[in-house]
């Protein structure tokens, strides 16, 4: 890290502490929150997948602007506020259509956060660097998660709206001071010369990214199956530890244990996908999660559940980072926030629609073991996948034109 630019990495990491806080006082309740207004599980994955909807078709278009329009930081800025106002009004007495409206929105500006955050520190930091970033939104989160969850065992889940709004808003202050890139120019980048062109790319920044690097797709439809099952435990678990009789502070724990388990398993993850790859890191994290998946078919004991979450949570965080790091070596510093999205898009959007609709009618119409035994399927399918597609090694550097940690004009 250049030693001129210390408030610019005070600032990042203000990013994602934030980012870390706004997620975990508000997302893992999510499914009781809807409960407890009144909805039932399967119309509650019918709601999150309507908003997976709202999510897939935002974050590539969040990524084409942050890009090529008003940039990373701007853009964060832009949708930290918009989330922080959608989930604000759920402070009011909503009849239910307008409630899944209000949570509809939420996706769609919340879609942005993680992309936005990872590109920022994919292109201001040492690349092998980025695990021991990420892990602050991992710690942030498993504090306030749990934290809230006891609040919320007294003061009900009025609060969880107070905070999270809060926390987007430090979001959107903290994003006004880091350094961004220059915008991408799509003709240049479509082409693959320096030379414009007059023709606009197909799909704008995300037909370029797809065609820059070509392997690009195929990863991401490895990564989108392993994140349906990853979305099924997070969605339906919460219910399933309601149904043994675990209050909210129970469902915290199931979170926050989680992603405290994420802080040490980044801290070396550089050094494992050094040791066995990332190709090798993806398969074994996919498996690894498939088979604590195949636990929670059998478990019935809450802290046993919540337990299985340690290793979740490692597997968790070694195929995140494994992700970025391969979108951060197969596109140019440029177009990362698009690739970022795409990574989005297919993991927690069009993986997201599958878990949170297929789920939810496993879990109404044939219970939890239908709805994590495809989890278990879907992991071993993944890691085939993985294994053809994932680069063998974990070099880092990419081709594309050198990083300018110096705000875009």
């Amino acid at each position: 890290m250049p030693s001129g630019y210390p408030r610019p990495v005070i600032a990042l990491r203000l990013v994602v502490l934030a980012l870390g806080v706004a997620l975990g006082v508000f997302y893992p309740f999510i499914p009781v929150i809807l409960a407890s207004r009144g909805f039932g599980p399967a119309e509650i994955g019918l709601i999150a997948s309507l908003g997976a909807v709202g999510f897939t078709l935002a974050v590539p278009a969040w990524g084409h602007v942050a890009d090529v329009k008003l940039g990373r930081s701007r853009t964060l800025q832009l949708c930290a506020i918009g989330g922080a106002a959608a989930v604000a009004a759920l402070l009011g007495s909503w009849p239910p259509l307008v409630i899944a409206l209000l949570f509809m929105a939420y996706w769609v500006f919340e879609s942005s956060w993680q992309p936005l955050a990872d590109a920022l520190t994919v292109n201001l930091v040492d690349r092998r660097r980025y695990g021991r970033v990420r892990l602050l939104t991992s710690l942030s989160f498993a504090v306030a998660s749990i934290a809230a969850g006891f609040l919320y065992d007294v003061a009900g889940f009025d609060a969880t709206y107070v905070l999270a709004a809060a926390a987007a808003l430090t979001i959107a202050v903290s994003a006004a001071r880091v350094p961004d890139i220059g915008r991408a120019d799509l003709a240049v980048s479509s082409q693959g010369s320096t030379a414009p062109s007059r023709r606009r790319p197909w799909l704008g920044s995300a037909g370029v990214a797809l065609r820059v690097a070509p392997r690009l797709g195929v990863v991401l439809v490895a990564v989108m199956l392993i994140n349906i099952t990853i979305i099924s435990g997070f969605t339906y678990l919460p219910l399933r530890l309601g149904e043994l009789g675990s209050p909210p502070s129970d469902v915290a724990l199931s979170a926050g244990v989680s992603a405290i388990a994420e802080i040490p398993a980044m801290l070396v993850a550089a050094r494992v996908a050094q040791w066995v790859g990332l190709r090798g890191m993806f398969v074994g994290s996919a498996l690894l999660y498939g088979a604590v998946s195949a636990s929670w078919i059998v478990l019935d004991s809450a802290p046993l559940i919540i337990a299985t979450r340690l290793v979740s949570g490692v597997a968790f965080a070694w195929i995140l980072v494994c992700v970025v790091l391969t979108i951060a070596r197969l596109l140019p510093s440029e177009l990362q926030a698009t690739g970022q999205s795409l990574y989005q898009t297919f993991a927690f959007g069009l993986g997201a629609i599958v878990a949170n609709m297929v789920g939810g009618l496993l879990y109404a119409n044939i219970g939890h073991a239908a709805v994590f035994g495809l989890g278990v399927v879907l992991a071993i399918v993944a890691a085939t996948m993985g294994w053809v597609v994932f680069p063998r090694d974990a070099r880092t550097r990419i081709a594309g034109a050198p990083v300018d940690p110096t705000p875009a004009a």
